[in-house]
């Protein structure tokens, strides 16, 4: 046998012996990547959770042509009673309205952080987004949540025309807020309840937070930037922080200028104060959604009446 032969009928030998241990190699190797590949997913899933179940509900709006417009309800885990009012009330009709209301309108109600109240309620409604603060209590980062709302919609909502932020105990009339809002709606709105009477924004002429509509452009614009969390920031591009998310979006937008739509409705937003039981008896009467747009702050007996003023009309 030359040793042309002799190599040949080794590599046959070693075919036949390493063959088999080749393909459970191989076989090993191909399952082990698929439980990691998996699994990954799995924890993938799992940790955006939330963005994924938004993404779904704008899948759900995509073949839409109307403006689409993004609410986010400030509330607290403990504000059950509130945000159920307000479900059974003004969102109601906004739901029961959905197809011929100007805008496809997305609501959600906004919590700092989960927990197993909060979390059984939304097993239930499918409406709330926890915002993941550090900071917690009233008039405390309120810029923080503000910011990381509008960021979340920037990033979830990349089509929306417009973004809302309001309170829990604000109570919309609908349809009429929205057909106002048709008439005004822009890239560039911010609009609401005004503070100061100078035409430019600032820390002191601004929207109140607990109605505050603003246009994708302010929105891209605000989300783009950093937010520093002190009542200074290092860097003068970065965006302060006042305890108050109102205060702190005025300072934010000064330096946007003619940049911004600047528009308010002060004598068709009935904002309550410190003579709230006097401002409740003038304008909480049947009729009140003719002439008004938003009532604040609301009591949930509040709500329910100006509601049932809708349903008898």
């Amino acid at each position: 046998m030359n040793l042309g032969s002799s190599f040949i009928e080794g590599l046959k030998r070693l075919y036949k012996l390493w063959l088999p241990h080749i393909v459970t190699g191989f076989f090993l190797l191909y399952i082990t990547f698929l439980q990691f590949n998996q699994t990954t997913i799995k924890s993938m899933n799992g940790k955006d959770e939330i963005s994924h179940q938004a993404e779904q509900l704008n899948t759900q709006t995509s073949q839409d042509s109307r403006p689409h417009i993004v609410l986010g309800i400030l509330s607290v885990g403990k504000n059950i009673r509130f945000r159920d009012t307000q479900r059974g009330t003004w969102i109601k009709t906004m739901l029961r309205l959905h197809k011929v209301l100007p805008f496809k309108i997305t609501y959600t109600f906004l919590l700092d952080e989960p927990s197993s109240e909060s979390i059984k309620e939304n097993n239930v409604h499918k409406d709330i987004v926890y915002l993941n603060v550090s900071h917690h209590g009233r008039a405390v980062k309120f810029g923080e949540k503000i910011y990381v709302w509008w960021k979340y919609i920037h990033k979830v909502y990349p089509d929306a025309l417009m973004g809302a932020k309001m309170d829990d105990d604000a109570f919309i009339c609908v349809p009429e807020m929205f057909h106002r809002l048709d008439i005004l709606k822009s890239g560039n709105l911010y609009y609401g309840w005004r503070h100061g009477k100078e035409r430019y924004v600032d820390i002191d002429n601004r929207i109140d937070e607990m109605f505050l509509v603003l246009g994708k452009d302010l929105i891209s614009l605000i989300s783009n930037r950093t937010y520093c969390g002190e009542r200074k920031c290092k860097n003068k591009d970065d965006l302060i922080e006042t305890n108050y998310g109102g205060n702190s979006m005025g300072d934010w937008l000064s330096v946007y200028k003619d940049k911004i739509n600047f528009k308010s409705d002060n004598d068709r937003i009935v904002q309550t104060g410190s003579n709230h039981l006097e401002i409740t008896e003038k304008y909480i009467k049947p009729g009140f959604c003719d002439k008004k747009l938003i009532f604040h702050k609301s009591t949930c007996e509040i709500m329910h009446q100006l509601h049932s003023y809708r349903r008898a009309s």
